[in-house]
Formats: structure tokens, sequence, C-alpha cells
């Protein structure tokens, strides 16, 4: 194999290489190891619920025993536990503490293994948004587990892995192109820094020309193409399905989604870099069913707060881990249209950072707080900030051509929803600017809470 650095000094044989690449099925592509966790998947979907938690305690039992095995970190944690003793979550939850992601940053190279050469690892962070991303490693042969899962979701919606043309509005294009083609994932990605009305015509005859069946998006993104659409009248290709990624979905986005494309199905999944929970929505019904396959996943009944862990990287652990995010509605038992054992999240309730404060209500959830932003039609994008407990900044952009009445109009409305929220003792103040700081992949973070505090109970 010719080494990535010579590709990376040689563009020309580099774009041969992937054209060459292409002309390989993809199904070979993709490779073993993507099959065997796609035909897994396929297959455990509809075990019982105690077969499934079998399996779920099969795969803790290795990874603390190999985590004991090769990290100082863990083997101080882990000390005195019989893991082989270890039968279900409850004595998970007494034996082992929580990790927090304050734990794991300080404690980074005490959890990490010693038994594992760099070169087998594939490094990856946390989307860092907030100025703290989080640094650490999987296997290589863990991305082929990761996208056998995703793609085993999308299936509910009539996604097949070798067979599928998807594009993609989600991270950035090179060297400022509005359409990168992929031949070898059978791709092509579109500029989401792009979505002005010429730029919606030009998605629209490339994705004719590639006969793209599937778009895989942020929320935001999707639905800034799908209100440029209506606007413009531009006629753009209905996708089979629409899969939505990496964000929360808003209720309102959904609105505006169903209005640009009403015969295209709609997919969301929900997941995080650590790998600690995977889950998408139901070809029934939208909640979310959590893989217990891929994760074992808890909800704090006090915060409502996911506790995830990775039962496959035994490189640096995620055992027990807090992650932040909270769910607001959970069912355990069985979906009564599907039939599978999994745990449904009905509504996710976003972030504990993506909390603002309210000196009159206390903390107030994003699925709370994006209510006085429905409907907006002159304001094109919003970012809150909030530094004291008693003030927020509202940062907007508007659409191209807004009408200044419109945007004063819906500034109005949105300060009235928001004092409707948070009381009228709190100032809310705004601030129009041409676009917010994105990070590597082009989101931007809507919510940013400076206060030092956490809603999560003591």
């Amino acid at each position: 194999m010719i080494p990535r650095k010579v590709l990376d000094r040689y563009p020309v044989v580099k774009r041969i290489a992937k054209r060459l690449i292409a002309t390989v099925p993809l199904s070979l592509r993709l490779g073993r190891t993507f099959w065997e966790w796609y035909a897994f998947f396929e297959e455990s979907e509809h075990w019982s619920r105690s077969k499934l938690t079998s399996f779920q305690m099969d795969c803790l039992r290795t990874l603390l025993s190999e985590l004991y095995r090769t990290s100082g970190f863990y083997q101080s944690r882990l000390s005195g536990i019989d893991f082989s003793s270890l039968d279900t979550l409850e004595q998970f939850q007494d034996q082992v503490p929580l990790l927090t992601r304050e734990q794991f940053r300080e404690n980074f190279s005490e959890i990490r293994s010693s038994h594992i050469a760099e070169k087998r690892l594939s490094k990856v962070s946390t989307s860092g948004t907030t100025g703290m991303a989080l640094q650490f490693y999987h296997s290589v042969k863990d991305n082929a587990r990761e996208w056998a899962a995703i793609c085993h979701q999308w299936r509910r919606v009539g996604y097949f892995p070798s067979e599928s043309i998807r594009a993609e509005f989600r991270g950035l294009t090179s060297h400022g192109k509005l359409v990168e083609v992929f031949p070898r994932h059978n791709m092509i990605r579109c500029s989401i820094l792009h979505l002005k009305k010429e730029h919606i015509h030009l998605y629209s005859d490339e994705i004719r020309k590639y006969k793209v069946k599937f778009l895989h998006g942020y929320p935001s993104a999707i639905y800034l193409l799908a209100r440029g659409i209506c606007e413009s009248g531009v006629d753009f290709p209905q996708p089979t399905a629409i899969l939505l990624a990496s964000e929360y979905v808003h209720d309102w986005q959904l609105v505006q989604i169903q209005t640009a494309f009403p015969n295209s199905l709609l997919f969301a999944h929900y997941g995080c870099a650590e790998r600690t929970v995977l889950g998408g929505w139901c070809e029934y019904r939208k909640e979310y069913h959590i893989l217990p396959q891929y994760s074992l996943v808890e909800v704090d009944q006090s915060s409502s707060e996911i506790i995830g862990t990775n039962l496959y990287n035994t490189i640096n652990g995620f055992v027990r881990y807090r992650m932040s995010d909270t769910v607001v509605e959970v069912d355990e038992e069985y979906c009564p249209d599907c039939g599978r054992s999994y745990t449904r999240f009905i509504k996710i309730g976003g972030r504990f950072e993506d909390y603002l404060f309210s000196t009159l209500t206390g903390w107030i959830p994003m699925v709370s707080v994006n209510l006085p932003f429905k409907r907006l039609k002159e304001i094109r994008e919003t970012q809150l900030l909030q530094k004291e407990e008693s003030k927020i900044l509202i940062r907007y952009t508007v659409r191209e051509g807004a009408e200044h009445t419109g945007v004063e109009a819906e500034v109005s409305q949105i300060l009235s929803g928001m004092h409707h929220l948070f009381g009228n003792e709190m100032s809310i103040s705004f601030e129009r600017v041409d676009d917010f700081p994105r990070d590597a992949g082009g989101k931007f973070k809507w919510i940013i809470c400076e206060l030092d505090k956490t809603p999560r109970s003591d």
C-alpha cells in the first residue's frame, strides 16, 4: 500500500487512486469487519431483553478485565472487583464509580493503555465548540463497527450501504468547493456555508447528476436548505429519505424540512465521539431506540443525565462516563410498533452546557429555550450567549434580501417569548452579525452559557 504521506505529497496521484478505488464494488471496499458487524446488528436487533443484557454483561466483563490489566488508572479504580461474578447492571453500578469528563482529561495518560502502539489507533476529539475539546483514541478497526451501526439504523428508511448514494450537508468541503465528490464512499458533499438560491440550483443539478437518493446532514443545514428551496421555488429532487445527525432536532426544523420534502422519510440518529451511546429513530415513531449491542447506557434518575459505557474501547476506557447530555423522557419497555427490546429515548433534553439560567425559574433546557424561535422567516440563524445570570445576548444573521420591518418584527417576537420564559427581569439584548464562529466540521454552537453552575442536582 502506498503510504498516505506519499499520496498527500502528490495530489494528482491521489485523485487517480481515488478513481481507481471507486471502480471496486463498495461491498468489497467496506471490508470484512464492516459486514460482520452489520450482520450482527441485523441479527441481534430482535433478541429478547434478557439475551441482550447477557451479551452486554459478557462484553463488560471482558472490557473491565482488559482495562484492569493495561491501564494504571483502571487498575486502581477497579481494584477488588471480581469481574467473573459481575452478572447484573446493579452490581456494575454499585462497584464501579462514575467518570466525569474532567477526570478523563486530567488522568488521560494513566487511563490510556500501555499495550497498544499508536500507529494502530485513530485519534479523535469532541467538537470543542465550548473551547474544551476532549481528545482520545479508538482502534482503527472500530471505525468499521461505527459505520456498520449507523448503516444498520439507516436501513429503517431504505438505505443500503453497498448501493445507496447520499449527499452530505455536514462537514466542510476542501479548498472552498461548492460540491466535492467522494466516489469511494458513494457520496457527494455540498458546502453548508453556501446556501443561497444560486447554490441550491447547483446542488439540485448535482444531486440529479449523481442519482442521489439520500440527504445526510446537520438539522440546521438541512433546515436552511429546505427554507431556501421553499423561498426560491427551486425544483429540487425529492430524496427517499433525509438522514439527520450530530445536532439536536427541533420541531420547527422538521416542519420546514417536511414542507420542502413532503415525500421523503425523515430519520435522526443520536450519538457522540466517545461512542458511549448510539440510537436512531424507530421507523414508526420519532423516538430514539438505543442500541444495546453498541454500548451500555444508564440514565441518572436524579439529574436525567445519560451515563454511557463504551463496551469495546480498551485503549482509553469510557466506563460509566457522565456525558452531560440529558433525556427528558425515557421508556424501558419494548416498542409496541417495531417490537425491539431497546431503551427508548422519547425526548432528549440537550446537554447541560446547553441550558440557560433564569433568576425566576432556574435552569431551562434547550428543548424549551427553542420555543420563541419558531416560524422565523427573515432571521436566518441565531446564537444565545449568557455570561451573567440576569443577561442574555442573542446574536442573529438574516437571510439575503431580508426586509428591515420583518426583521424588527421577529426580534420583537423573540424578545416577547424570551421574557415569557425567563421573566421580565431578564435583560435580553440583540446583535446582528454576518456569521458565527464554526468548528472544524462547520457547526456552530447555538447556546453558549458561561455561568459557573450546572443544572445537575447535588
